[in-house]
């Protein structure tokens, strides 16, 4: 059993969802796994509200799943905890870092990375970076080898995901409770996740003149509002609607804990950003990642680099069927051509991403290695007098 500590997780709402996912999965596997002692600062308790219900968002702290719930204003009052987390390199107050400094026992402070599979970020992962005023800051980056901190899974992902999808009542019941009708008979049952992007008018009609049925899910966002758009119609949340032989749902915002159930549920994955890129991997199902787009091309490099790792085993034909869909969805390109034959290859992309799914569960969880890492930066730090910070 590791040792408890207090730790603070600092994080911006960026990507809306992504960011604070990521964060809220984190503090409460800190919380229930790891029996650490856990304060979250954000920024948007608005965004929070659309995946945690729970939280109310005029309330300057809040207790939920046993994690502190703060607004992130509230720092600059702070004692810091013993480890301090930045994720995705969010800035802290000046007056919350001069009381890092002041500390008798400086916290463990690591700026916790966005998610790639670049090859370089297996040489950055825990190395330092110096401070003024003689602290010490380390790099923690998630990861897809053993030289990286891993990935975020709950201790009995993997069986629940196993037991739920043996079971077609469990599937009914959750698509159910969650506002979906039952899909078409031998329908492809489709999850849309993404951000905005052009030319989604080609892709959907030509599920509309598919021979077989296709139920497209959709997650609130931009990606609703072009279909609202091709439908000439608003389609509101929970909303159902038929062209040819495509059906339209609006799924209505769903609390974090049960995303998983519409990833377990659906034939095919679009998913966005960091949080739903990874819970696609562990539902073992085929999928398209609608990667943040950044004005300078990095995230084209990060898809690459995530591609010859993730189809490094594939078939020619399974590895030209992704990449073609891949590189369609995040150029804005048509997207019926790669469609078609991604989803030609389904049999085998259904097998190639449980593959891959049980790959990743041989390494251990991210939250598992960041409290080992911790320990052992704390351990270090120990066995040396405190520098001087004058």
């Amino acid at each position: 059993m590791s040792v408890q500590k207090r730790w603070d997780l600092f994080c911006h709402v960026v990507d809306n969802l992504g960011d604070i996912g990521f964060a809220w999965r984190l503090a409460r596997q800190l919380v229930a796994e790891q029996a650490q002692q856990v304060r979250l600062f954000l920024d948007d308790f608005a965004a929070f509200a659309h995946i945690c219900p729970q939280v109310q968002p005029k309330a300057a702290e809040q207790t939920i799943a046993g994690v502190q719930i703060v607004q992130w204003a509230r720092q600059s009052q702070a004692t810091p905890g013993d480890v301090v987390i930045e994720l995705f390199g969010c800035n802290l107050s000046e007056a919350y870092i001069a009381q890092i400094a002041k500390a008798r026992i400086p916290p463990v402070w690591l700026n916790l990375e966005h998610l790639s599979a670049e090859g370089w970020v297996d040489h950055h992962h825990l190395k330092p970076s110096p401070q003024p005023g003689g602290i010490v800051k380390h790099f923690f980056y998630p990861g897809f080898t053993a030289e990286t901190g891993g990935l975020l899974r709950e201790r009995g992902l993997t069986q629940q995901r196993d037991a739920w999808q043996m079971q077609p009542a469990a599937r009914r019941i959750a698509l159910r409770t969650l506002g979906l009708p039952p899909p078409p008979e031998h329908a492809l049952t489709v999850l849309l996740f993404s951000y905005a992007r052009p030319q989604l008018d080609g892709w959907l009609s030509a599920m509309a003149a598919d021979p077989r049925p296709t139920a497209l899910w959709v997650c609130p966002g931009p990606s609703l509002q072009a279909i609202s758009a091709w439908l000439d119609m608003d389609l509101l949340n929970g909303q159902v609607t038929s062209r040819g032989s495509l059906t339209i749902c609006a799924v209505p915002y769903v609390a974090q804990e049960r995303f998983d159930e519409l990833l377990w549920a659906a034939d095919v994955c679009i998913v966005r950003g960091e949080d739903s890129f990874v819970r696609a991997q562990w539902a073992a199902k085929p999928f398209i990642w609608h990667i943040y787009p950044q004005e300078d091309g990095a995230h084209h490099r990060k898809i690459d680099a995530f591609l010859d790792r993730y189809l490094a085993d594939a078939e020619r034909e399974l590895r030209d069927a992704v990449i073609h869909l891949w590189a369609a969805w995040n150029r804005g390109l048509d997207l019926a051509p790669a469609w078609t034959g991604f989803i030609d290859h389904l049999p085998a992309l259904r097998r190639h991403a449980a593959s891959w799914a049980r790959q990743l569960e041989a390494r251990p969880d991210l939250a598992t290695q960041l409290v080992d890492a911790v320990a052992r930066l704390r351990g270090e730090r120990t066995t040396v007098p405190v520098a001087n910070k004058g």
